[in-house]
């Protein structure tokens, strides 16, 4: 490399795709996941270009805006004849993606389950979406490159299910040196201690180390069948171990399973030239590699206990149990909405296409759910069949020692309340994030209401006693405000107010304090004219909360 002062002669200049966030999605999308990507281009040539490669490449870009106040991100990168590199970053439009754009893409959190950030746009935007991904229960995965000049503030870290440094960004971070393994191991938990649930720090030639709280690290080494012959370009490579880790966790692989196939991709990349066109399509990997696990490791069954907290697999966990023991063939069975629910829609279709289950009719209680339905081949009762259900099936926002149940926030409980009416057995499946000692604060109460004479209901909730005080608010854009990606709007609706499959409004109560009596806050939300259900669901005889453990655990509250 140059310098100060130096001049020297290049061998060849390319001009080439990439970004960070770009680069993971592609890798990602080329190993056969479907990636939505969240960005800002400039109103230029280099933008349209960039849009026409994602679309070539079939990444979703419905969430990908321009603008004309600066050009299009860009970074200079010096290969040396080693393959090593060195990258000068000018942000452009990338700098003025603002958290709003978060809120308009809350469909995709909905639909999705892992959650890729880096830092290549602004940290309150990363933040508001890692925000939602908590919020829409996804695993959410921080890359901190580039490198941040200031220190992360704590929440960035509490937000984190897997912070993914390199060993340069490690020690940038913690101050301490990455050297050697055990320097690295306490660098990564000296991260942990500001409550990030896992490190995956990349190694490079090294492979990577992957540390969590109280247990040993896991090394993951390349593989002996992909021997890097030659180092021909790194740049790009930790995106293309990112999108691969997103891609395998996705198809259902423990995250010990997706690090290895990520380290497999990686060690392809770094032997051709370029970022994205360096990476490996599904084809080019080992059978069982490639991302939709192998038959003796169903997707809905192959979660690594030890990597159980880290990896989303406490909410599966329970979900799968939820299913397995709660419902048989012939039953007529509920589903409520959300990434918890797809995971047990998922292990329906599972089980009625390998015969474990014969006769299963599904009442959806949102259109998503419907549409879910449908796409698994899972039979659905007709709207209007008043037919009996035997067991209903739904997640919660948050659950409370008492067993009292915050639910709503894809703004779905009017038919999902309906539904556990008529259901004999109600299934809440949560993760032991959701737990509170008592409900009101961890997560706003949500109220259908009747769009006529909206704002005089909204002043009514506002001035309930067993509320006071409260802040009472009506639902606008995609989530409660604070909690984006939390909620699904009516498709097509990206801002104003959030529209309920039944064409109503929802009003999202904010407490100051835990509720004091939710019976009380029940009854009288159910009298307050202009409201037609709200997400409160209290314990009942019939219903069953299954709680989903760190520990791989699957307990009843």
């Amino acid at each position: 490399m140059a310098m100060p002062g130096e001049t020297l002669m290049g061998s060849r200049f390319e001009q080439l795709f990439g970004g960070k966030g770009a680069n993971q999605a592609v890798a990602a999308g080329l190993l056969g996941s479907s990636v939505t990507m969240v960005a800002k281009l400039g109103a230029d040539s280099l933008g349209e270009a960039s849009l026409a490669n994602f679309k070539s490449l079939g990444v979703d870009v419905a969430h990908v805006t321009t603008t004309s106040d600066a050009a299009s991100g860009v970074a200079q990168i010096t290969v040396d004849s080693n393959g090593q590199n060195e990258i000068i970053i000018v942000p452009g439009a990338n700098g003025l993606l603002p958290p709003a754009d978060v809120d308009a893409a809350a469909p995709a959190f909905a639909r999705s389950r892992v959650l890729l950030t880096q830092l290549e746009v602004p940290l309150p935007t990363t933040i508001a979406a890692l925000r939602a991904g908590r919020a829409a229960g996804l695993l959410t995965v921080f890359n901190t490159a580039p490198a941040p000049p200031e220190p992360l503030p704590d929440e960035i870290y509490e937000l984190c299910d897997i912070i993914c440094p390199n060993e340069t960004e490690t020690s940038l971070l913690t101050g301490m040196p990455t050297d050697t393994l055990e320097q690295c191991e306490a660098a990564a938990r000296s991260i942990l201690s500001k409550g990030a649930k896992a490190v995956c720090m990349t190694l490079g030639s090294r492979g990577c180390m992957l540390v969590r709280p109280d247990e040993p690290i896991v090394h993951v080494t390349i593989p002996k069948e992909c021997k890097v012959v030659k180092v021909v370009d790194t740049t790009g490579a930790g995106d293309a171990f990112l999108g691969a880790m997103a891609h395998l966790v996705a198809s259902g692989r423990s995250l010990v399973e997706a690090l290895s196939g990520a380290v497999h991709v990686a060690s392809i990349s770094v032997q051709r030239r370029g970022a994205q066109a360096s990476y490996p399509t599904s084809k080019e990997l080992p059978p069982g590699l490639a991302g939709a696990p192998t038959e003796d490791k169903p997707a809905a069954t192959s979660v690594d206990p030890a990597a159980v907290s880290a990896s989303n697999g406490p909410k599966r966990a329970a979900a799968l149990k939820a299913v397995d023991d709660m419902v048989v063939s012939g039953n007529v069975v509920g589903v409520g909405t959300g990434s918890t629910v797809n995971y047990m829609l998922e292990r329906l279709a599972e089980r009625l296409k390998s015969g474990a289950l014969t006769d299963i009719s599904a009442v959806p209680t949102s259109k998503q759910s419907e549409r879910e339905c449908e796409r698994l081949g899972i039979p659905c009762m007709p709207g209007d069949s008043n037919a009996p259900v035997d067991v209903s099936l739904g997640s919660a926002d948050a659950v409370d020692a008492s067993g009292n149940v915050i639910k709503g926030g894809k703004g779905a409980m009017l038919r999902e309340k309906l539904v556990q009416e008529c259901a004999a057995k109600y299934v809440v499946v949560v993760d032991q994030v959701k737990l509170t000692e008592r409900i009101g604060t961890s997560y706003p109460i949500p109220v259908e209401i009747a769009p006529i004479y909206a704002q005089r209901t909204l002043r009514r909730i506002a001035t309930l006693p067993s509320l006071a005080p409260c802040d009472a608010r009506l639902r606008v854009g995609g989530a409660p405000a604070g909690f984006p990606g939390c909620a699904m709007p009516t498709d097509g609706i990206k801002a104003g107010p959030f529209v309920t499959d039944n064409g109503n409004l929802i009003v999202d109560i904010f407490l100051s304090a835990p509720l004091a009596d939710a019976a009380a806050a029940s009854a009288e939300l159910t009298r307050t004219p202009g409201v037609l259900e709200h997400g409160l669901f209290l314990p009942r005889p019939s219903t069953t909360v299954l709680v989903g453990r760190a520990d791989g655990s699957v307990t009843r509250l």
